[in-house]
């Protein structure tokens, strides 16, 4: 029989507590965070992509979806946090392919105001989505933040987390180091790889628990590398992420 795929399906925040128990059964796997307080960021998530093989489920991303408008123009945020996938079900883009879905349903949004995609990485792995998947992001060792991007990230900064945030680093602090996740340590080897190092090099809090704001346009060029790679050549796609992944964790 040949073997099921990971499914992933965006379901509004509306979810029952057997749900929410089942989450959290996956999350504290990886996090530090208690109970009390995964259940209470729950509620900051308007939207969650579900990752499921049949009928069980294997990991998650909770979205915020903003529009607003900034310096007089129209913007969609797309936020992604508390991404956790099951240790066995890795390695399979899931967290790109959630991309693609977000850019169909909100593909109006695409054509007639400015659509932006961003986390506060808390490990190489989470800027690593970015950096090895996408042509533009920001921050990158390629080249500096744009004057325009840069206001928009001190925005999203600000707005999200206040005096945490550091306008001129880009970084969020954060009280305790929430991730227990072995598999994200830095280690000497690891900052071969350029993105990898730029990473360590721009969040060196990275190790107390710190994030780095990282945020991508979801314009022309960004959104043809998405549909190029994960709807008309995804195995082909998914083979360069397990590819890209080993060569960082060598």
């Amino acid at each position: 029989m040949k073997s099921q795929k990971v499914k992933i399906t965006l379901r509004e925040n509306n979810f029952s507590e057997e749900t929410k128990e089942q989450m959290w059964e996956i999350y504290k796997k990886y996090y530090t965070y208690t109970k009390e307080s995964f259940m209470d960021r729950i509620s900051g998530n308007n939207f969650y992509a579900f990752y499921t093989k049949g009928d069980r489920l294997v990991g998650f991303t909770g979205l915020r979806i903003d529009r607003f408008k900034f310096e007089g123009r129209r913007k969609l945020l797309v936020y992604y946090g508390q991404t956790v996938v099951d240790q066995g079900f890795r390695g399979k883009a899931l967290t790109q392919r959630t991309g693609v879905k977000l850019c169909i349903k909100y593909f109006k949004d695409i054509l007639f105001s400015d659509v932006y995609m961003w986390c506060d990485a808390l490990t190489y792995r989470a800027y690593l989505v970015f950096a090895k998947t996408l042509e533009e992001y920001y921050p990158t060792y390629k080249e500096p933040t744009p004057g325009h991007i840069k206001r928009m990230m001190t925005y999203i900064g600000e707005q999200r987390y206040g005096e945490n945030f550091q306008p001129e680093s880009g970084t969020v602090e954060k009280p305790i180091d929430y991730v227990k996740d072995p598999s994200v340590k830095i280690r000497p080897a690891k900052l071969r790889d350029a993105d990898i190092n730029f990473y360590a090099h721009a969040n060196p809090g990275y190790q107390q628990g710190n994030g780095l704001l990282t945020l991508a346009p979801m314009n022309r060029t960004n959104v043809s590398i998405l549909f190029r790679r994960f709807i008309i050549n995804p195995a082909k796609a998914i083979k360069q992420q397990v590819r890209a992944k080993r060569m960082a964790t060598v």
